[in-house]
C-alpha cells in the first residue's frame, strides 16, 4: 500500500502547484466607474478566482500613463484601450487586441444647446477639448476629413479634465463619454447636444482589452483564461444593471449615486449590444477599416500586417508544458487507484451526454421565433454579422431583403389578433418555402422579417422579393371555406457595399428603402435608387374576398 499513499501524495502537490494563484494586473482606462463593471463583477464573483487568477485593477486618471504603454513595457499583464490601439500595433508596439468589449465607440462630441452648434461642420473654427491625447481618439476625428473639414481647422485647447470646462465656456465641445458626462449636465438642467461619430459613418470599437505579445505568445492560456473570466463578468453585470451598480458604488465608486451608475450601465449595454453581438467580438475586416481610416488621418506611415494583432488562443498551444505533463502523470496514477469507480464514471458520462442534448435542444429554441418557426431577432443577427464577415473576407456580394406585411394593424383590428398571429404563421411558411437553402429568414418583430441571401447581388436579390410577392399572391391565407385574407408585403433590398462597415448598416439602409416603398403606395419593392412596381399578376385572386383594401 506504500505505493498508493506515495502516488496520492505526489497527486496531492501536484494539485497544490496546480492551485496557486496568478497574479494578474490590469490597467483600467480611467476612474472607476461602471465602465468596467465586468472586470469588479469577475472578480467580486470569484470568476477570477476560479480561472486561478488574483487580479488587481488600478485606476488611471489625468497625469497617469496610458494602458497602451504599460502594457507594452510588462508593466501590466492587461489594459483597457480604445481604437487607437491599431495605431500603436501599426507603428511597432508589441500590443495585442484580446476582445472588444463595446461595439460601438462610447466617444461623443458634447455641446450645449444654447451654443447653437448643431453638427460635425459647425465645430470647424470653433474650441475642442479632449481629455485623451488625438492619436487615442481616432474615432472623434474621422469623420471631420470624411466631411471634407481639414483637421487644422480645428481649434484644439488645453483639457482640463472636467465637463466645467463645458458648463463655464472654457470651450465650445467637449470630447465626453456617452455614458458618463451626459448625466451631470442632465442633472444639473443643463440642455445639451451629443454629436456622434456613427452618424458620419465611423463606429469603431471601444474599451478594447489588451495584453502583451510576449504574454499572449508565452502564456496563451492566461490570456485566455482572463478574457473568459472578464468576459462571464460582463454578461453577469449587464444582466443585472441594478445590482452591479449597488456593487460599484460599494466597493469602487462611493463618490457616485446610484441613479448615476444606472444611467452609466443603460448607456454602456446599448454600446455593448449583448443581444446581438457576442460579448468580446471582433472582426478583422472591421480593424482593417479601422487602420485604414488611421492612415488616412496621417496618425501612422504605413498599412500594418494585423496577422498578429488579434489574439489568437491556439498559435502556441503546441509548445511543451512540464507542469502539465507532470500533473497529467499524477492524474494517471490516480486512475489507476480509482479503476473500481468506472461504472460511476461511466454514468456520469451519460449524464453529461443528456444535458448536453438538452442544451442543444435549449439553444435552438433560443433561436427560433415560437409564433412563425423562422429565425428570430438573435439568430439573424449572429447569421447577419457571419454572413458579413465572411462577404468581406472572400469579397463575395451578400443581400438583405426586409419585408413588412401591408396593412397588418388593419388585419388585426377587423379579425382579431389571433387571426393576425394564422397569418404571420403562413407567411413565414411561404418564406421558408420561398428561399434557397443557403438563404436565411429571421422575424425581426411584430410583422417586419429579413432574409438573407449570402453569395446573391442585388438583382437576384430583386428576383427573390418578386418571388415572394408572387407566391403570395397565390396562396391566400384561408381564414375559411368561404373566406381568404389576400395578404401583400412591401419590402426594401440592399447589397453589401464598400461603404458598410458592419451589418447594422444594411440593416438601417434597408429599413430606409422598406419605409420609402410603403410610402410610396405599399406593394412595392424597393432597392436603391429604383422602384420596382410590379403589379400582382391575374389569377383566381379576384374570387377572394380581401378585407385589407384602403
Amino acid at each position: 500500500m506504500r505505493w498508493v499513499k506515495a502516488l496520492f501524495a505526489l497527486l496531492l502537490l501536484a494539485s497544490f502547484g496546480a492551485s496557486a494563484l496568478e497574479q494578474v494586473r490590469v490597467q483600467l482606462r480611467w476612474k472607476h466607474q461602471f465602465q468596467f463593471a465586468g472586470y469588479y463583477v469577475a472578480k467580486e464573483y470569484g470568476y477570477y478566482r476560479d480561472a486561478g487568477l488574483d487580479v488587481t485593477l488600478l485606476e488611471n486618471g489625468p497625469g497617469l500613463p496610458g494602458g497602451i504603454s504599460e502594457v507594452a513595457n510588462n508593466q501590466v499583464e492587461f489594459a483597457v484601450a480604445g481604437a487607437g490601439v491599431i495605431a500603436a500595433y501599426a507603428e511597432g508596439q508589441p500590443v495585442v487586441a484580446v476582445a472588444a468589449i463595446f461595439q460601438h465607440s462610447p466617444l461623443v462630441w458634447l455641446v450645449l444647446e444654447k451654443s447653437g452648434i448643431k453638427n460635425l461642420h459647425d465645430l470647424a473654427g470653433k474650441r475642442l477639448m479632449s481629455a485623451f491625447p488625438q492619436e487615442q481618439m481616432v474615432d472623434l476625428l474621422a469623420p471631420f476629413p470624411m466631411e471634407s473639414i481639414p483637421l487644422d481647422t480645428l481649434n484644439w485647447v488645453p483639457s482640463e479634465f472636467s465637463i466645467d470646462a463645458l458648463i463655464k465656456g472654457h470651450t465650445d465641445a467637449y470630447a465626453a463619454y456617452k455614458s458618463n458626462e451626459p448625466f451631470v449636465l442632465r442633472q444639473k438642467g443643463i440642455g445639451y447636444r451629443l454629436i456622434e461619430p456613427r452618424t458620419y459613418g465611423v463606429d469603431f470599437y471601444g474599451d478594447v482589452i489588451i495584453t502583451s505579445r510576449e504574454l499572449a505568445y508565452r502564456h496563451p492560456g492566461l490570456v485566455e483564461k482572463f478574457r473568459d473570466a472578464t468576459l462571464h463578468g460582463w454578461r453577469t453585470a449587464l444582466d443585472n444593471i441594478d445590482g452591479t451598480a449597488r456593487l460599484i458604488q460599494s466597493k469602487y465608486a462611493p463618490q457616485k449615486s446610484l441613479e448615476q451608475l444606472r444611467f452609466e450601465g443603460q448607456q454602456i449595454r446599448e454600446l455593448v449590444i449583448p443581444d446581438m453581438v457576442a460579448i468580446g467580438h471582433m472582426n478583422q475586416g472591421r480593424w482593417e477599416r479601422i487602420l485604414d481610416l488611421n492612415q488616412q488621418l496621417g496618425l501612422i506611415k504605413d498599412k500594418a500586417d494585423l496577422s498578429g494583432f488579434l489574439f489568437n488562443p491556439q498559435a502556441n498551444k503546441s509548445q511543451w508544458n512540464w507542469p502539465a505533463t507532470i500533473f497529467a502523470l499524477a492524474f494517471m496514477g490516480a486512475l489507476m487507484v480509482l479503476y473500481q469507480f468506472r461504472r460511476l464514471n461511466k454514468r456520469l458520462r451519460l449524464e453529461v451526454a443528456r444535458r448536453h442534448e438538452i442544451e442543444q435542444e435549449l439553444r435552438s429554441q433560443a433561436y427560433t421565433d415560437p409564433l412563425t418557426g423562422t429565425g428570430n431577432r438573435r439568430a439573424l443577427m449572429e447569421v447577419g454579422h457571419r454572413s458579413f464577415a465572411m462577404s468581406v473576407r472572400d469579397q463575395e456580394p451578400l443581400s438583405l431583403i426586409m419585408v413588412d406585411v401591408d396593412h397588418f394593424k388593419r388585419i388585426n383590428d377587423s379579425y382579431g389578433h389571433d387571426i393576425g398571429d394564422l397569418v404571420l404563421c403562413h407567411l413565414g411558411e411561404v418564406l421558408r418555402h420561398t428561399i434557397r437553402s443557403d438563404d436565411f429568414v429571421g422575424r425581426l418583430g411584430g410583422e417586419e422579417f429579413a432574409i438573407l441571401l449570402p453569395g446573391s447581388g442585388v438583382e437576384s436579390a430583386m428576383a427573390m422579393a418578386r418571388r415572394l410577392k408572387n407566391r403570395l399572391s397565390v396562396h391566400s391565407f384561408t381564414l375559411n371555406p368561404h373566406e381568404r385574407i389576400a395578404i401583400s408585403v412591401s419590402a426594401g433590398v440592399v447589397a453589401r457595399g464598400d461603404e458598410d462597415s458592419c451589418f447594422e448598416q444594411m440593416l438601417s439602409r434597408a429599413d430606409c428603402l422598406l419605409y420609402q416603398a410603403k410610402a410610396a403606395g405599399r406593394d412595392q419593392i424597393q432597392r436603391e435608387s429604383t422602384l420596382d412596381e410590379t403589379p400582382l399578376p391575374p389569377s383566381n385572386i379576384a374570387l377572394i374576398k380581401d378585407r385589407q383594401k384602403n
